[in-house]
């Protein structure tokens, strides 16, 4: 488990690059939320459906990424990009 904490972090702290803050509530909770979506996979499943049960296996099971939701809860401790003026004297 604390090896999944670690590379959550990891992860987000390369995400939101000078604006991460460790005690920030939302960077938290997206850390929390995505060691729990992690260990609910089971290893070597690919995909899995409910409606008429259809699991899917591959070599691998997916790798531990940030999900979309996770990069949407993330995107305000992003630096936004913006223009740098230049003139030349």
């Amino acid at each position: 488990m604390t090896a999944f904490l670690e590379d959550a972090t990891a992860l987000v702290r390369d995400y939101c690059g000078s604006g991460y803050r460790e005690d920030a509530p939302g960077i938290r909770a997206v850390l929390c939320s995505e060691v729990i979506r992690w260990l609910a996979g089971q290893p070597g499943v690919v995909s899995e459906r409910v409606g008429d049960v259809e699991v899917q296996f591959g070599a691998t099971s997916s790798v531990q990424q940030l999900s979309p939701a996770a990069r949407a809860s993330l995107k305000r401790y992003r630096r936004a990009l913006s223009t740098i003026g230049l003139e030349r004297g």
